[in-house]
């Protein structure tokens, strides 16, 4: 429907504003203050939002479910602000479950670069944090496993990436809340984040009712971190 497309177009044009803001302050915060190194540990589930706005159908999927580790860099200043990069590995897909027993399970694996602005909240030890960014997509592969009657083949390989037609690069905006510990050189936290990506999984060229015109990405993550102080 036509929100939709407002939305994705309103979506895009704060993503954009929002990285010319992270490079704008990023030089500073190379100059100055803390810097931390660290690792990630996390579960993640990722879905896609299938829709079709030509011929208006919304196709259901079930998520897929994955599990990885994480490069995490932090620079902090004395006002508890800064800047967070982090490097993954992550798998984005779903899962599809026909009545008739069928299914289809598709696994795309990115190579993905957050870029989130940090802040922390609290005096304590114990502290909030807050985090909000761009990520980037890089592709390395993608995979399907199926069983499927030849009535359904058709939707659902049309429904998916294809190396020929499809962009192997993905960009959105990330979010993410939690706890901090912090003790004298390290910092262990548990957070929560989500993923949107503002991109289509899809590349449409032409409008067609076995191919949707949205297809985003989204991605809900439970991580556990350890960062240990480099730089004071």
């Amino acid at each position: 429907m036509k929100i939709n497309s407002f939305l994705n177009k309103n979506l895009k044009v704060s993503f954009s504003l929002f990285l010319i803001l992270i490079l704008f302050h990023t030089t500073k915060l190379f100059s100055q203050n803390s810097f931390s190194l660290g690792v990630k540990s996390y579960y993640s589930s990722s879905n896609i939002n299938f829709y079709n706005n030509f011929f208006p159908s919304n196709i259901k999927t079930n998520p897929l479910e994955s599990y990885g580790l994480s490069f995490v860099s932090e620079i902090q200043n004395d006002k508890n602000v800064g800047l967070r990069i982090e490097f993954s590995k992550v798998s984005k897909g779903w899962n599809q479950y026909f009545l008739d027993g069928d299914f289809y399970k598709s696994k795309t694996t990115y190579i993905n670069l957050p870029i989130l602005m940090n802040a922390y909240l609290g005096k304590s030890k114990t502290k909030f944090l807050f985090s909000l960014g761009p990520f980037f997509d890089f592709l390395l592969n993608h995979s399907k496993e199926y069983q499927l009657l030849i009535e359904n083949q058709d939707f659902v390989f049309n429904a998916d990436y294809n190396s020929s037609r499809d962009n192997n690069f993905g960009y959105g905006l990330m979010v993410s809340g939690g706890i901090s510990f912090d003790f004298s050189k390290n910092k262990i936290q548990l957070l929560s984040s989500f993923q949107y990506n503002l991109d289509n999984l899809i590349d449409v060229s032409e409008k067609s009712v076995l191919l949707p015109d949205i297809s985003n990405f989204n991605t809900f993550t439970i991580s556990l971190v350890y960062l240990l102080k480099i730089k004071n």
